[in-house]
């Protein structure tokens, strides 16, 4: 006789702890909801109802993936960012929440440069876009803005041409694969904001990063170099010369790094000013500078 939901799912449980896996509730909940296209919730209220082979099958295999470290979200596929739906895979970083901080902001000081430039059209650049979470999300959530998207993997760019196509804003979206602004140096002055979630791991903590991070995400996406700094230094000198007058760069920072950060950019000599913003966790998250 087949398991039921709810016996597949205790036994799912019961198997994650057993092997020290994160979170195991969560993850059995979550694979187990994906693979039946329901919502968690949902899998108690049906807790009775038997599984399929098939589905007994799959679901043992996604438990088996989970158990050897590999990421629930490149399991089902998917990661929720801004209350948006991405795909993912092996080739992209999963977004994160604190991200989100960037997007809030993003958005503000759209909104503000719209008020200001009341004829000038909105363009926003996202180097370092991965999955595109960053460009689409504020693509999404203003709907005058078009917005250019660098990532030097171009396995990067697909993923993210991808989940703008899902959540109808491709045509708003335009792709660049480039070292940072490399492939933009040289053309006209224009962008209002510029936001950046680059590398910032340091070689030093990238040896205590869970394993299912350091075996699963790509460490491109993650390693900064020695000090996390040389991928956001690099940009710094560099985005002046895409930003509009008074456009702002927005980059995402590790703990700690912000003072460094900020220090980098008055060094720079071609902002006006700088400041930083808070994750909810009460973590400098965000630096941001104005361009002269």
């Amino acid at each position: 006789m087949n398991q039921t939901i709810g016996a597949a799912l205790r036994h799912a449980i019961r198997c994650l702890e057993r092997h020290g896996v994160s979170e195991p509730r969560s993850a059995a909940e979550v694979l187990l909801s994906d693979l039946l296209e329901t919502t968690r919730p949902r899998l108690y209220l049906d807790a009775a109802c038997p599984l399929s082979t098939d589905q007994q099958v799959a679901y043992t295999e996604r438990l088996q993936r989970r158990r050897r470290g590999e990421p629930v979200q490149y399991i089902t596929g998917k990661q929720e960012f801004w209350s948006l739906e991405f795909v993912v895979s092996p080739h992209v970083l999963i977004p994160r929440p604190e991200s989100e901080v960037l997007v809030e902001q993003g958005v503000r000081l759209a909104q503000e440069w719209c008020i200001t430039h009341s004829h000038a059209r909105l363009v926003i650049l996202d180097v370092g876009t991965g999955s595109g979470n960053l460009a689409i999300s504020l693509a999404h959530t203003l709907p005058q803005a078009h917005v250019w998207a660098v990532d030097r993997v171009y396995e990067a760019l697909q993923v993210a041409r991808q989940n703008a196509q899902r959540l109808g804003v491709a045509e708003r979206l335009h792709w660049v694969c480039s070292d940072l602004v490399t492939a933009l140096q040289g053309g006209k002055r224009g962008f209002a904001l510029c936001v950046a979630n680059l590398p910032y791991v340091t070689t030093a903590e990238w040896h205590y990063l869970p394993q299912e991070i350091k075996d699963y995400e790509p460490p491109g996406a993650l390693c900064g170099g020695q000090d996390g700094l040389e991928l956001i230094q690099r940009l710094i000198v560099a985005s002046p010369g895409s930003l509009a007058p008074g456009g702002v760069l927005l980059l995402e920072v590790g703990w700690q790094q912000a003072t460094a950060v900020q220090e980098m950019i008055r060094q720079q000599g071609h902002f006006s000013a700088t400041g930083v913003y808070y994750d909810l966790a009460g973590i400098e998250r965000v630096v941001w500078a104005q361009v002269l």
